[in-house]
């Protein structure tokens, strides 16, 4: 659901990794582990594939997409799931 409610469709690499970071429970899941996870081994160092997808999930899912609270970035590390 988005910020005002509404039914959000995602497609399955979006879908894929919110799984992988719901999965997590909060922790910290590398790029690395997302790539390999999603897009498979032979794309581990193709990081600009993932920020792709974390921007448009954050254009459906947080209130303000400039400052973000679900999906938290650690720089150069990976990602998060913040405080729902």
């Amino acid at each position: 659901m988005a910020p005002g409610g509404e039914r959000v469709t995602l497609t399955p690499r979006e879908f894929a990794v919110m799984e992988a970071l719901i999965a997590a429970g909060g922790r910290l899941v590398t790029h690395a582990d997302l790539l390999r996870r999603v897009w498979g081994p032979a794309h581990v160092g193709d990081s600009d594939y993932l920020r792709v997808v974390v921007r448009a999930l954050r254009l459906k899912l947080e209130a303000d997409p400039s400052a973000p609270t679900l999906i938290r970035n650690e720089p150069g590390i990976g990602y998060r799931l913040g405080e729902v």
